[in-house]
């Protein structure tokens, strides 16, 4: 299935370059993009990544971190750059408007709110959209056992887990050495869990919606496979119909053999699995730039992709020489 492409040959750079979904955007984009990837850690870079498309950044927490990315687009003459990392997001985008080229987010207030899962959950519970009951710890009134504990803002299932008991339920706070105001407790979903790439053009307008069926899951996803589900592409329209943003991000819910699907979290930025969206046929950038026609949200009218495409991830051994003195 062809890509959407464009009349000319941009420079994207990738944040968080030394995450699982990399080696594929790269092997997938380069014949298309020049592609770069930048990260905080120098020794993240995957084998297949080449020296000079690889760049060392501070991590978001530093003074410099804005003014020292934006140096880095300046010089290689970046055309979209994409960032993956939670942290760098609010920073990233409060300078948006200042900057000459693309940044594919959404915008800040839409980040801020689904970074703060508690502000995400109240959100979309304001906006009519069917969610799991979620409280704060310290508050816990109506969520009972068995229930899902979580940091309110947080990554990659770090500090998350199933409870049975308030025993546990104390063990586990205990355990992470972290107050429990850091804490929410969730209703917890039975069901098949999915994780959703969502694309939206520079209007706002939605151009694709796949949903990917999560096998294995091991803080990222290791066994998946795109689904073509009609319930779950309503259910995640409905969620970009009710607060419309441009940019990609990424739906992470719960369809229940019966009732309604239920989000449990949003992330605002692509995910790990944004690369088997773009395996499947959604070039996202392209999308976002405004390939292709104009669409709507029936499912039959958004991007297509290859259904029941399968991820399969493992693991790359790399040995290495002792470094030159």
């Amino acid at each position: 299935m062809p890509f959407v492409t464009t009349s000319s040959r941009l420079r994207l750079l990738f944040t968080g370059g030394g995450g699982a979904g990399t080696e594929a955007l790269n092997r997938l984009l380069r014949d298309r993009y020049d592609v770069h990837f930048a990260d905080a850690d120098p020794d993240a870079r995957p084998h297949s990544v080449p020296l000079d498309s690889w760049h060392n950044i501070p991590f978001a927490s530093a003074p410099s971190f804005v003014e020292q990315l934006l140096e880095l687009c300046r010089e290689l003459d970046v055309d979209v750059l994409l960032p993956g990392v939670d942290e760098e997001l609010l920073p990233i985008a409060k300078v948006c408007a200042a900057i000459a080229f693309e940044v594919l987010l959404p915008p800040a207030e839409f980040i801020a709110t689904h970074l703060d899962k508690l502000t995400s959950n109240a959100r979309l519970k304001a906006l009519g959209l069917p969610i799991p009951e979620t409280e704060p710890l310290p508050d816990r009134r109506r969520v009972s056992f068995p229930c899902i504990v979580k940091p309110r803002h947080g990554r990659g299932s770090r500090q998350v887990a199933a409870v049975r008991s308030e025993e546990e339920l104390r063990a586990h706070v205990v355990l992470s050495r972290r107050p429990p105001d850091d804490f929410i407790v969730q209703q917890l979903l039975e069901g098949q869990e999915y994780t959703v790439t969502m694309v939206a053009d520079r209007t706002g307008m939605l151009r694709a919606v796949v949903p990917v069926k999560v096998g294995t899951k091991r803080g990222v996803t290791l066994r998946a496979e795109t689904d073509r589900d009609e319930a779950v592409i309503a259910a995640c329209a409905a969620i970009h119909r009710a607060q419309p943003v441009a940019g990609c991000f990424n739906i992470q819910l719960v369809k229940p053999e019966t009732g309604a699907v239920k989000p449990f979290e949003i992330n605002p930025r692509i995910s790990t699995t944004t690369c088997l969206a773009l395996a499947a046929g959604v070039d996202f950038v392209g999308l976002y730039l405004g390939g292709g026609r104009a669409l709507n949200e029936r499912a039959s009218d958004l991007a297509s992709f290859r259904d029941h495409f399968r991820l399969k991830r493992s693991w790359n051994n790399e040995f290495l020489p002792p470094e030159k003195e």
